[in-house]
């Protein structure tokens, strides 16, 4: 914090693997920083939890962890985390767009704590993995004021292309675009990827609910950013294809809040791409949910039957990246929420999201992300 803040750290991390104390142990430092415009100093008591595993994790992704730290106690992020009179869940740090803060409560931050040991098994074996990567728990107070809990995660949107629409998709009871508003639309698109792509991302997504099952977590999200290009889906697969491309992920067929809608116009016409700056061929990514490459098909429904077309204007389907990643893990099925799913199941047949079941919600969800990634016509043979 640029010479305006004094540390206390009593922190030693290990090279080896997490032990049973990494996963439970907690580590304070002492903040002095000025974040109002009177230039007032404050004391922070910040609070690390974990801090050897999530090291670990921040190297699976190349994290620097030097550099994450200096990024997380800069005076922007506690400006950030105390200046949120929106009370915001989700913050996008405007020094870093690598990460995205979550905000948490009390009781997630237990759920977290308690998936940690067996989150940090998963993604070690499925490097693959589509669910949200983990880099810090945190907790952080001011002399006087109350605490604000936060994880850090990879900003799954993150991209030097602009991302022209995102989605939330769900298993129950619909998912929909976020327009630049910030309001709600119905999704009316499904993407078409390569056959082995497509492949693959439903086995890990397969591999990576059955461990949500197994937590017990209900309610996540995949998050689907989209950038429409105008180069051939052709080209874009023999990138994808190229020696360097590995899945690197266990049992995965080997036989993506980053930019989002306010970074254009959320609505445009899919048949143009007005970013002259980016390119199919200048951002190579080696995993999955990362820029792959797909074609958007549009869809209306006439009654109540869904008819797939192209988008008006164009002869050809779209081509687009696709950046995407599991959300929102942190909603664990209670007996609140069992008792719900009951009373929701005697009064309708289309049951709230809260009140499915980790088992219901797993198969309605890859159901429906199966869909949204619908098999295709437009499949090329590959070398």
């Amino acid at each position: 914090m640029e010479g305006q803040e004094h540390m206390e750290r009593k922190l030693v991390l290990s090279e080896q693997e997490p032990s049973y104390l990494d996963f439970t142990s907690t580590s304070t430092l002492l903040l002095w920083c000025s974040i109002d415009s009177k230039g007032t100093h404050t004391e922070f008591e910040w609070t690390d939890y974990s801090a050897a595993v999530f090291r670990n994790l921040q190297e699976f992704d190349e994290i620097n962890f030097d550099d994450y730290s200096d990024s997380m106690r800069r005076r922007e992020t506690l400006r950030l985390l105390f200046s949120n009179k929106k009370n915001v869940t989700s913050l996008h740090l405007p020094h870093d767009d690598r990460f995205i803060l979550k905000i948490i409560s009390k009781s997630q931050m237990k759920v977290f704590l308690e998936m940690l040991p067996k989150y940090y098994q998963h993604v070690k074996t499925y490097t693959n993995t589509l669910l949200a990567n983990f880099y810090g728990l945190h907790v952080v107070k001011p002399r006087g004021g109350q605490k604000v809990r936060f994880i850090v995660t990879r900003n799954i949107l993150q991209s030097d292309s602009r991302i022209h629409k995102h989605f939330v998709i769900r298993g129950l009871p619909h998912s929909y675009h976020v327009n630049k508003a910030g309001d709600e639309e119905d999704l009316n698109l499904t993407f078409h990827l390569h056959t082995p792509h497509r492949n693959k991302i439903l086995m890990q997504l397969k591999h990576d609910c059955n461990f949500l099952e197994e937590a017990g977590i209900t309610h996540y999200s995949l998050l689907l950013g989209m950038h429409i290009c105008s180069t051939p889906f052709e080209a874009a697969l023999q990138v994808r294809h190229s020696p360097r491309y590995s899945t690197g992920s266990a049992d995965c067929n080997e036989s993506s809040d980053g930019p989002e809608s306010e970074n254009g116009d959320a609505d445009q016409d899919l048949s143009s791409d007005d970013d002259t700056t980016s390119s199919w061929s200048t951002e190579t990514e080696d995993r999955l949910g990362v820029k792959m490459a797909a074609r958007a098909v549009g869809f209306r429904k006439r009654e109540s039957n869904v008819v797939s077309t192209h988008m008006a204007g164009t002869v050809q389907p779209n081509n687009v990246n696709l950046f995407f990643g599991i959300t929102d893990i942190l909603h664990h099925y209670s007996v609140r929420k069992h008792i719900e799913h009951v009373l929701k199941s005697l009064q309708t047949d289309h049951p709230s999201v809260s009140g499915v079941n980790p088992k219901g919600y797993s198969t309605h969800f890859q159901e429906c992300v199966s869909k949204i990634f619908s098999e295709n016509d437009f499949d090329i043979n590959m070398p």
